[in-house]
């Protein structure tokens, strides 16, 4: 009898062992799944938000307007002997510069000045479907030594390399979908990409970057007609990454 019910708990504790095991492995998958999917969602607004600052229309804000200025309504560049007041919709870039009849082209982006914001509430949530988003927590800039570029009063140099940080966050929540307002629905995972990338000074879509030979002149003096215009900045070169996963 003793024996009996020695090999009856074994069974039991082997059973129940098995179960556990298996309940936490399904669970694990199931949450790594998930986990990928935020990260996807992340990687795939990375990509987005790169290609966005890098538009024809948008090329001149990281060297023409200060990070905290891009949605005051307020801030003039001067362009085409005008004062235009940078805004979605308003071109900054010199018309000789680009061809028309394109010129809606060169028109600021609204999702490329939300970019610029640090602090909520203007964290816009990108639905990517299949239970995916992601937002744009912010963009910064640095020199070429990597020391920061003043967020109020300084932009990327006009002569010279220097680094665009951008940081996304994916989300996957299948449930509830998250919102600018509630960006942490219950269950949902998070996946926090962070990339850095050259920043580099060229003269009016032309294809020679000057500080690629090691100039260390403004990229449009040796252009004598465009001389008194500022370049475009080209977001290029992928320099390093970090990863930073959350699960709320």
């Amino acid at each position: 009898m003793f024996v009996i019910l020695l090999l009856m708990l074994t069974v039991l504790t082997t059973t129940v062992s098995l179960n556990t095991r298996t309940t936490a492995g399904m669970f694990i998958s199931s949450w790594q799944g998930k986990l990928r999917l935020a990260r996807d969602a992340a990687e795939n607004g990375l990509v987005i938000s790169a290609s966005e600052l890098n538009k024809p229309s948008n090329r001149m804000l990281l060297g023409s307007v200060p990070l905290d200025k891009w949605k005051t309504n307020d801030y003039n560049v001067y362009t085409d002997w005008n004062n235009v007041t940078v805004r979605a919709g308003q071109v900054i870039y010199p018309s000789p510069c680009r061809f028309l009849p394109n010129w809606d082209v060169y028109q600021i982006t609204q999702e490329a000045l939300n970019m610029s914001s640090i602090n909520p509430p203007d964290r816009t949530m990108v639905d990517s479907d299949n239970g995916q988003y992601y937002r744009v927590l912010g963009i910064k800039l640095t020199k070429a030594d990597r020391s920061p570029v003043s967020r109020t009063t300084e932009t990327a140099a006009q002569n010279a390399v220097s680094y665009l940080t951008i940081t996304v966050e994916g989300i996957y929540s299948l449930g509830t979908a998250p919102t600018t307002a509630n960006p942490n629905p219950t269950n949902s995972v998070h996946y926090t990409v962070q990339q850095e990338y050259q920043l580099v000074p060229r003269c009016c879509r032309q294809i020679a970057y000057p500080v690629d030979t090691g100039s260390t002149a403004n990229a449009c003096a040796a252009v004598n007609l465009y001389g008194a215009y500022k370049p475009e900045w080209i977001a290029r070169s992928t320099s390093q990454a970090g990863l930073f996963k959350t699960n709320q």
